[in-house]
Parts: structure tokens; C-alpha cells; sequence
């Protein structure tokens, strides 16, 4: 070992590593307030409240992994700056598994890939199954969806934490804990499979009602293409955002899941990858400004300034008022 070797520090000596995780505390504290924002948006009013439960459960999904990665970022970054060359750097994974983080990290990845698959199941049955969408597509269904994916992601994440605790808890892994190593290959394997399904299924399932909702917006009589264009908004609102999460998260866990078997990728590249399961946690909130005319009216009630402050909306008509009467 060189000398330049021996007297770096550990900044210097895992700066790649160090920008990662304060990444994973930048974007996921980004994520912590973007999501609390779409929470008390869709929460403000019992109209949207009732209309968007997924979303409201989506939000909170992924608020959960802006709040895991913040936790990963911190803890990590602070091991890696206290390490001496006494520092102990295999740990049992039980002590691995009742860190904060990995668990959160579970269930930030899970409940919001499987409300995201309940979102695009709904917007397909309202598209080829109007009828029936209409007559059981009520409050209580969805306030039902929301409570399947909850149950879903905690009973996921308890067998997760039972089975590592019968078969690995005395394994030694490295302090910083990684997944695959603290729950095992086979509920790694399943991780994968509910996060990058759950999204890409519900893009596939909202492709289909957008191409469909199109083709018949072309065919209807004009009396019902307004009710369709609403469908073709609510469909292109949801479209966006299995997109995005496709983009962001199932394509990077295909790539993870492949590595050392089918590919090899640097470590650099890999952490970059986690940086954008994360950062998929924070896009929601511009998809519904752009594509959401409830969250973006909601929204601008609440800015204070700007033109469409309640007070810049009240000048205006006073000044049209005026006019008029001249």
C-alpha cells in the first residue's frame, strides 16, 4: 500500500461513495416534501379526498422511501466517515435488519408498485368496462384498494423479516447492509419481481386504455366525447406516471438483477441506480401539476403569490367589474 494511500482520510477515500448517499439525503428529502404537498393537496378537500385515496396512498408510499433513503444516506455516510483500521466492517444481518432503513426500503418500494398496479387496473376497467366500472367504482372500492395494498406490503415485508431471522440472522455481511445479503437471494428475487411488474403492468394496462380511450373519443357520437375526453385526461395522469416509474425503477431493478449473472456493471453505475428509485419518489408531484386540473387548482388556492393568489383573482374581477360599468 502506497503512503498517499495510508494518509487519505475516509472522505478522500470513498468520495464516490460519499456523494452517493448525500444524493440519497437530497433527493430524499425532496421526496419527504413533495409528497407531504400532494398529501395535503388531495387531503384538503372531501371531494378529492374520496376521488383520489390511491393517490393520497401512492403519496404516502412514496413518502415512506424518501424517508428511507434519507435515513440509508445518513446512516451509511456516517460508518464510512468513523471508519479507523480497527473499525469493525462485518456485522451479523440481524443487526443489519434492525437498522431503520432496509425495512422501509421494502415497503417504500412495494406499496407504491402495487397502488400504482391498482391505479392502472382502474383506469382499464373504466375505459373497456364503462358500465361496470360506473356502478362499482365507488369510494368504498377504492378505500378498499388502499387497504389490499397496505395489508400486501406489511405482510410482504414481516415474512421478509421472519424468514431472515430463521435462516440468516448469524449470517456476516457488510455494515452496509446490503438487501440481497440481509433477506437472501429468494426475497431479493421477489422484491424484484413485485417492483418492476407492479409498474410495468401499469403502464401496460394504461397503454392499452389511452389507445382505446382514443379510438373511441374518434367514433363516439359528439354528445359523449366530452365524458371521454375526461377519461383520455385521466388516462394520460396515470400513464405518466407507470411511465415514469417503469423508467426509473423496474428498468434499473431488471439491470440489478441481472448483474453478475447476465452483465457486469461498476459500482459507480449501480449506485446511480438506487439514486433513481429514489428520485422516480419525487416526479409525481410535476405530473400532477401538468396533467391533474383538480391538484393544480388546489394547488394555486394555497400559494400566497403569483397570479393565482386569492388576492391577484379578486383584482382582477374588481378591475373587469369596473370596466363594465364604464
Amino acid at each position: 500500500m502506497s503512503e498517499a494511500n495510508v494518509t487519505q482520510t475516509p472522505e478522500q477515500m470513498y468520495a464516490a461513495t460519499l456523494f452517493i448517499y448525500k444524493l440519497y439525503m437530497a433527493i430524499g428529502g425532496t421526496a419527504i416534501f413533495t409528497n407531504i404537498i400532494i398529501v395535503i393537496i388531495f387531503s384538503s378537500s372531501s371531494l378529492l379526498l374520496v376521488k383520489y385515496q390511491l393517490l393520497i396512498a401512492l403519496a404516502i408510499g412514496e413518502l415512506i422511501n424518501g424517508v428511507a433513503f434519507v435515513v440509508a444516506g445518513v446512516t451509511k455516510q456516517r460508518l464510512f466517515l468513523s471508519m479507523t483500521n480497527s473499525t469493525v466492517t462485518m456485522w451479523p444481518t440481524w443487526a443489519c435488519a434492525t437498522e431503520w432503513y432496509p425495512g422501509l426500503l421494502l415497503l417504500g418500494a412495494q406499496w407504491p408498485a402495487c397502488v400504482t398496479l391498482f391505479l392502472g387496473l382502474e383506469r382499464f376497467a373504466a375505459v373497456h368496462f364503462p358500465v361496470w366500472y360506473k356502478v362499482n367504482m365507488k369510494g368504498n372500492a377504492r378505500f378498499k384498494m388502499v387497504v389490499i395494498s397496505i395489508v400486501f406490503a406489511l405482510v410482504s415485508l414481516g415474512i421478509a423479516f421472519a424468514q431472515m431471522y430463521l435462516f440468516f440472522r448469524n449470517v456476516l455481511t457488510h455494515f452496509v447492509c446490503n438487501i440481497t445479503v440481509i433477506y437472501g437471494t429468494y426475497y431479493s428475487a421477489w422484491n424484484c419481481i413485485v417492483t418492476v411488474f407492479g409498474y410495468l403492468f401499469s403502464f401496460v394496462l394504461n397503454a392499452s386504455a389511452f389507445l382505446t380511450a382514443k379510438s373511441k373519443s374518434r367514433l363516439i357520437k359528439s354528445g359523449l366525447r366530452a365524458e371521454m375526453s375526461k377519461e383520455i385526461t385521466l388516462v394520460r395522469l396515470m400513464l405518466s406516471i407507470s411511465f415514469f416509474s417503469t423508467l426509473l425503477v423496474s428498468i434499473p431493478n431488471i439491470i440489478l438483477w441481472g448483474q453478475g449473472k447476465f452483465w457486469s456493471v461498476s459500482n459507480d453505475a449501480l449506485g446511480y441506480f438506487y439514486v433513481s428509485f429514489c428520485a422516480s419518489s419525487v416526479i409525481n408531484i410535476f405530473i400532477y401539476i401538468l396533467f391533474n386540473k383538480d391538484f393544480r387548482m388546489q394547488l394555486f388556492r394555497f400559494i400566497p403569490i403569483g397570479p393565482w393568489s386569492k388576492s391577484a383573482v379578486t383584482s382582477v374581477v374588481a378591475v373587469k367589474s369596473v370596466k363594465s360599468v364604464r
